[in-house]
This record gives structure tokens, sequence and C-alpha cells, in this order.
């Protein structure tokens, strides 16, 4: 019996045809008798099917020329082969809010296949799941099982549970088994032609994945008539600055007038998963906080970012659609969010304070899966660019889930194979406006015919995964792979001298070791205390203005040779340029410039004033910026100084402890309490 665990084994050994079972240990983290049985179970659901079945030669695994759409489509409408796992959740919430009909837990039994005790734990950990939303499971005999809330809380509900089902592999066909059972039509395949008509017509681009959701959601919708319509709640005090997707909508409900009610929720979602263009969706309050970020971004990391228009166009992209899932919480799953907090652990902190702008429009803090597309974003421009060799194997990266998702893409391929040119695409139509020639093969994460090699992949990897798609890409294209005999080799040479108690581990890690397990832009850094020493703190009781505070600020790193003076100069253009900015906190100032103004050395020193210099550049008689406490930052790079940034800006956030540095007698007092707030820091951070 098939269960979305065993679609999901399927699609990886079809991905990796040919590889060892001892691969497959070390990628899906079980027993090599575990992975066996899984491939059983496989194969006797594709033998129950007369399909051809998973072959085992000399330990290898070659499954048949059969994909997972194929085995899933054979098992509609009724999918009588297959056991629901995690999906039970979401299948109870849709069931339920969709049916015209009375509902028992008989008719959740027979829905689910399970006996009545299991499915009365389903319901109670519903229940538990439900008040997230403000809404209630409720009984009667009159009318079975049913939702109790406020008309959008339920709608939210609904979409929710939508988009977490469609989160697993099989999730569309079990979306089209719960409406063969609730006795609905099945419109998706209709509604998602018209949306990719209309979309056409009115020149908007949509991010795929999303759209995705709200195309079932949308089914659900035009098929479930709630109480009233949301007007009230959708409307934006922001205006909703796009007519072409107000005429979208407006033809949308020709085509299913059962929509109607649902207008303006409807017209929320699309503005949520617009691709944003800047010049057919342009938006001038967007572009203004994206020109606020951008200069917050710059400050709080203490890099000087390459402003080109494609950064712009990539941002805004992505900011337009982010406000208004904000402002209207939809929903957002981040499925890279834990791993881009490891990853960029430093700068995921820095981008999230720099996101500030937009959380002062919005009202309300930007939550951390947002935060993560973000930080993808801003890691991909932080990037030191790195020379590249001639006559390149040219390859496509290809990942229609929006822009964030396809920057990831782009960089983890990046690290993996550094002898290949990269085109990001994320717009599958596109590929076909390409000429061919100009290509040699594509890397995407999702499958489709193509004449040129396709590889389908995923934005973040395991080590051991990483290893096997660029073994598998050097063997067709006869590139050097070193680091794969080097693998061999230590397995062999360490099995030689010593027993080996954890095979997989080992792989793991030396999988890790050999191939790279990280982005260039983030791998930890030095700490604030290993940059900011006593040798680099000056106090003074004033100074006579701004620039001067700067030059002294500086004046230990000069010493050290760590800079030019050049660099002085230049942090004192930056700050003519960026003004206000460069003030991080009440009464702190962090100036600096780009690492080829004159920087020789990484480091930081610290300037206390006892009487407060102005950085009111503007004169609008802000006391904030009245600065005490200059901290200067000279980085080489874009990556190593980014700990001592977080661990500063941790500092900061406290105004207690801003005015204890201010207060402080001498150097060694100001060291004692920089390490204890680091300290109380660390503690309360984890």
């Amino acid at each position: 019996m098939l269960s979305h665990e065993l679609i999901r084994n399927y699609q990886l050994f079809s991905k990796y045809k040919g590889h060892s079972l001892e691969a497959f240990e070390s990628i899906l983290k079980a027993s090599k008798r575990h992975i066996l049985a899984d491939i059983a179970k496989i194969n006797d659901t594709l033998s129950l099917y007369q399909l051809p079945l998973i072959v085992l030669d000399r330990q290898l695994v070659y499954p048949p020329d059969l994909t997972e759409k194929d085995l899933l489509n054979r098992m509609l409408p009724t999918l009588d082969d297959y056991l629901f796992q995690d999906e039970r959740l979401d299948m109870i919430i849709i069931y339920i809010m969709m049916a015209k009909e009375f509902i028992s837990i008989n008719h959740l039994e027979s829905l689910l296949r399970l006996s009545r005790n299991s499915v009365i734990a389903d319901l109670n950990l519903v229940r538990d799941r439900v008040q997230a939303f403000q809404v209630t499971l409720a009984y009667n005999r009159q009318d079975g099982y049913f939702f109790e809330g406020e008309p959008l809380a339920l709608r939210r509900l609904l979409e929710s549970a939508v988009s977490s089902l469609l989160q697993v592999t099989s999730g569309p066909w079990v979306f089209s088994y719960l409406l063969h059972e609730l006795g609905l039509p099945d419109q998706t395949k209709v509604m998602a032609a018209t949306l990719e008509k209309l979309s056409r017509e009115n020149h908007l681009t949509f991010i795929s994945e999303k759209l995705r959701d709200l195309i079932y959601f949308f089914c659900l919708l035009a098929h479930r008539p709630f109480s009233r319509d949301v007007r009230a709640e959708a409307v934006d005090t922001f205006p909703l600055a796009s007519p072409a997707v107000e005429t979208m909508v407006d033809q949308l409900l020709v085509n299913f007038p059962s929509l109607t009610e649902e207008k303006y929720l409807v017209q929320s979602r699309l503005l949520g998963c617009i691709q944003g263009d800047l010049e057919l969706v342009f938006q001038q309050p967007i572009y203004d906080i994206m020109e606020e970020i951008i200069n917050s971004v710059a400050v709080n990391t203490g890099l000087s970012i390459t402003d080109t228009p494609e950064l712009r166009q990539n941002l805004y992209s992505h900011l337009l659609p982010a406000y208004y899932r904000l402002y209207y919480d939809i929903d957002l799953t981040n499925p890279l969010k834990e791993q881009i907090k490891q990853d960029y652990e430093s700068l995921f902190y820095l981008v999230k304070r720099s996101l500030s702008p937009l959380e002062k429009q919005l009202g309300k803090p930007v939550n951390e899966d947002e935060v993560a597309y973000f930080t993808i974003h801003f890691g991909r421009w932080l990037q030191a660019p790195k020379k590249r060799p001639s006559n390149q194997l040219v390859a496509l990266s290809v990942c229609p889930n929006g822009i964030s998702s396809s920057l990831m893409l782009e960089a983890t391929l990046k690290e993996l194979f550094p002898q290949l040119q990269f085109i990001r695409i994320h717009q599958l139509d596109k590929i076909k406006l390409l000429d061919p020639a100009s290509f040699d093969l594509i890397f995407s994460t999702v499958a489709f015919d193509c004449a040129k090699p396709v590889y389908v992949t995923q934005a973040l990897m395991g080590p051991v995964e990483k290893m096997m798609l660029k073994k598998m890409v050097c063997d067709d294209f006869h590139l050097p792979l070193s680091e794969q005999f080097a693998l061999d080799d230590l397995l062999s040479i360490i099995h030689k001298h010593t027993t080996i108690t954890n095979k997989e581990g080992l792989v793991s890690d030396l999988s890790r070791y050999l191939i790279g397990n990280h982005l260039t832009i983030e791998k930890g850094g030095l700490g604030l205390l290993d940059l900011l020493t006593a040798d680099f703190i000056r106090q003074a009781d004033a100074v006579s203005d701004w620039q001067e505070a700067i030059r002294l600020a500086a004046q230990p790193l000069l010493e050290h040779q760590m800079i030019e003076t050049s660099y002085i100069d230049g942090m004192i253009d930056s700050v003519n340029e960026l003004g206000a900015y460069i003030v991080l906190a009440p009464k702190v100032a962090v100036p600096h410039a780009a690492p080829e103004k004159g920087v020789r050395q990484l480091g930081m020193s610290l300037l206390q004033l006892k009487e407060p210099v102005s950085f009111d550049l503007k004169q609008e008689g802000d006391l904030d910026k009245q600065v005490q406490l200059i901290v200067v930052l000279s980085a080489v790079d874009s990556s190593s100084h980014l700990k001592a940034l977080q661990e500063l800006s941790l500092i900061l956030d406290d105004d207690e402890h801003i005015e204890q540095l201010i207060e402080a007698k001498n150097t060694e007092e100001i060291m004692s309490l920089i390490s204890h707030m680091i300290e109380k820091g660390d503690e309360s951070h984890d």
C-alpha cells in the first residue's frame, strides 16, 4: 500500500536511477532493510495496477520509466491502495467544511479508512489545530460535525488546509479523491487554464507554487458559499493600485459566477502571489519601502550593496506580494526557513532588523518565513563576484516558485558547479523563447520535457545528495570529479585502519567537507570581542562635528594599519549619501564604506563621547541622532564580520545597554559590559 512517504522515495529512486542502496541509505537516513521493505511495498502497488516493477541489480536501484504522476493517475478516483498519513487532518478539515450533508464519525472512518478510535484521535488534533484560527469544531445530532467561526476565519482555515495538503507530493490526487467523495466536480484544470489565459491577457505573472494553491482554494470557494462576503475585511486602506489584477478578477467572475461573493478575497490572494514588475505593476509606496530596506541592509550588515536594476527588480518582485501577504495575514510556509536560519544565522538576524521600514508601514512584525526569503535576496547580492573560466557549459536554473526560491537554487548550484555558467529562469514558458543552442543543460525544481538534459533537484540538498547530483552531471558531461574519487579513497583508507561504527554519518560528514554544505555569504565569522579589543577603544569629552567624530573613531584602525586615510574619507562620503541610516540605534552610529576605499584588514573600533555630536544631517530635530557611541567597521569581505555585527545589534536592541556603555568610566569597564551583554544576549537569543 502506497503512502506519501513511499511516493517521495519513489521520486528519489527515479531521480537517481542506477545508484546504490548504500547511497539511498545516506540520503533517506534509513537502513538497507527498511529501504528494501519500501521497495517491496511500492512493487506491490505497481503489480496491482499491472505496471513495471523496481529492479535491483547488484545492489543498484532501477525504477521503471514511470513517473509518480502516472502511478497516482492510475489509482484515481478512489486511491484504493493508498494509506493516508500526515495529510489526514487537512482532509478532515476540507471534508467537513465542504460537506453539505450530515457528517458523522462513520463518514470519516470510510473517508480515511481508519478505525473509530483513530478517527476520534484525529478529530481531537483537528480541534486543537483550528483554535489558532479562532474556529471551533462542533457537533450536534442535527448537523453532525461542523466548524463555527467568523466567515473570514473559516475561509482562512480552508485556505490553510488546502496549502498544507498540497505540500505533500500526492496532495493534488488526494484533493481529487476528496472531491469524488464529496460528490463535487473537479474544476481545477478549468480554473488553472482560465487563470493562465487571463494572466497572459492582462500581462501579469504569478508565483507558480502559490498560484497552484489558489487554484484549488478558489475551486472550493466556488462550491462553498459562506454566509456573507468579506469586503469589510479585505478592502485595504493602502490602495489596491493594480488595475490589471482588478480587471483579471472581474473576468474570472464571468467564468465562475459563484465566486462573485468572494471577489475581494480572490483579489487579495492574487495580489499576495503576483510577481511585482517595476513597469507593469508599479506602486510608489512599495518602491519607497524597498529603497529604505536596501539602505538599512547596507548599514546593518556593514556592506556595500551593488545597486543594479536587477537587484531592484528582483527585490520588488518579492516585496510587492510579501506586502499584501503580510497585510492580509495570508499564511506562507517557507520550507527553506530552518535551513536558511542555520546557514545564514547572522545575516538572517541583520536582515530581520533591516525590515523595520516594512514593519512600520504594516504596523505589525514580519514573520520569520518572510524574513528567510528576504535573507536569500540579500545573501545573493552581498556575495563577492567570482572569476569564471572561459568556454563554460551554460545551465538553466529553473524554479517557478518565486524569485526567492530561484535565488536559493542558483546559489546552491553555483557553489556545487563553479565551472558552469547559470541563467536563472522562474517561468517555465520563458524556456520556449530561448535559443536551444544558448544552453547545454537544465536544473529544475519541477520535471518537464526538453530536448536538453533536465536534472530535477531542489533549492537545498543534503551533502550526500549534492555528491550524487554532481557525480551524475559530471559523468554525463565528462567533467572532472575529484571529490568523488577522494570520498571513495578516504572511505577505503579509513575502513582499512579502523572500524566504522556509523558509516552513514561518516559519508555525510565527508561529503559535507568535500562538496561544501553552505553558501559563500554566511558561515559565522569573528565575534564582536574578537574584533573590538581595548586597544581599539577611544574616549573623548566632545568633538566639533560628526566628521571629526568619524576620524577620531577610526584612528585606532589607522594606527594599526588596518585601513588607509582614504577609507575615512570614504566613510564621510557614505554618511553624506546615506545620512540617518548609519544611526543604527538611538545615540549609536556605525559608519563604514566599501572595502576598495582603503581597507587592509578586518577590524572594528569604538569612540565613546561624553557630549553628543549631531548626525541629524537633515536637521529634523531627531534626538536619537545625537550620537555618543561611534563604531567604525572595516570589512574585507561579505561574511567575516557579520557575527560581530549581529552581537552588536543584540546589544543595541536594549536602550539600557546603550546608556551603560555611554556612562562607562574606562575601556576596561566598556569591555566588561560588552562581554556581559553578549553572554546575556546569547542566552536570550537561544
